[in-house]
């Protein structure tokens, strides 16, 4: 069962559900097991780890992390994509009798009676198929993100059924891991820096119908993110590719400017002194109060099917960061002798 159980009342419809499971596969197993070869089998999912296969698939993120720089988990621009919650990750026989084994040693440990019933019925009836040892195939076992798990989506898993036998030959069953879904995974863990522009004149010194110039102290650098497990491996990578900076008041003319990010010392660099737009404020601040300048950086995202980054990949929905910093506006002052 895909979501975790926090509400009493579905945890005791469920524990009833298991119960009713137990019956008919005391009495009639040959309708669990197929005359003996186990098919799409489901399980039981109480919430707690016992009863959850978390993934191994492992992530590593380069770039975003230079000084200065303050990491937000990426914003994508299509508000429709979800990184996945959940997969079907393969095991042999010998993996997957110690994965039920597992859970049938932590529901003793969490004192969960009807739970640990189940696993010992499901036990008895591998060991009479020795759960397919020497079989051509292999089985695959619902995997969680423990990201998901952690953050409560473990509801939008799309797959019920815990493990599964799939003999050689046959198509691999919906929701495998491939690197699709490893380059969605990613994406989701994927941490974009943030970092203040550069103004001139300084945040705490703008004045009025003068333009203000932006740029980046240091380059930014390019982020990617790997996820793999054994052979199968995606790495998206991160590319700054624009800015967009909004005065923060309608008292600008223009009131925000875009600008593109261009090569420069390993990185990417945006300097608008020389460019056709920037920022003017029309208007002083009030005393005491600051108009929040935003900066919001889009990022070029592609993906490739390898465990190392590599420019020119498929693209994905674009990926977005920004900071925000007060900006302190004064009229001119002059003074004639």
């Amino acid at each position: 069962m895909p979501a975790l159980l926090t509400n009493s009342f579905v945890r005791g419809a469920m524990v009833a559900w298991v119960s009713a499971a137990l019956l008919v596969a005391g009495s009639t197993s040959a309708s669990a097991f197929n005359g003996g070869k186990p098919v799409a089998t489901t399980t039981t999912d109480t919430g707690k780890d016992g009863d959850t296969y978390r993934t191994h698939v492992t992530f590593t993120q380069r770039g975003g992390t230079d000084a200065g720089d303050e990491s937000q988990p990426v914003t994508s621009s299509n508000v429709d994509f979800a990184p996945p919650v959940c997969w079907y990750e393969s095991m042999t026989p010998t993996e997957f009798e110690a994965e039920l084994t597992r859970r049938y040693n932590q529901a003793g440990k969490d004192n969960a009676g009807t739970v640990y019933n189940y696993y010992n019925q499901v036990q008895s009836d591998m060991n009479a198929i020795k759960y397919h040892q020497g079989d051509d195939g292999s089985w695959w076992v619902l995997a969680w993100d423990e990201d998901a798990l952690n953050s409560g989506n473990a509801l939008n898993c799309a797959y019920t059924t815990s493990w599964l036998w799939q003999a050689a030959g046959t198509p691999e069953p919906a929701g495998t891991l491939t690197p699709e879904i490893l380059s969605k995974a990613a994406y989701g863990r994927m941490k974009l820096p943030t970092r203040k522009v550069a103004l001139k004149p300084v945040p705490e010194n703008q004045k009025v119908n003068f333009p203000t110039y932006v740029s980046f102290a240091a380059a930014l650098p390019e982020v990617s993110v790997t996820a793999q497990l054994a052979t199968v491996a995606a790495t998206v990578v991160a590319v700054p590719y624009s800015l967009h900076v909004e005065a923060g008041t309608s008292y600008a003319a223009p009131a925000s400017c875009d600008y593109t990010f261009t090569p420069s010392g390993g990185g990417y660099a945006v300097n608008s002194a020389d460019a056709a737009c920037n920022v003017t404020y029309q208007k002083a601040t009030a005393p005491g109060s600051t108009y929040p300048l935003t900066a919001k950086i889009t990022w070029r995202v592609t993906w490739t099917p390898t465990a190392t980054p590599q420019l020119g990949g498929e693209g994905m929905p674009d990926g977005t960061s920004q900071s925000q910093q007060a900006v302190t506006v004064q009229e001119i002052q002059t003074l004639n002798r």
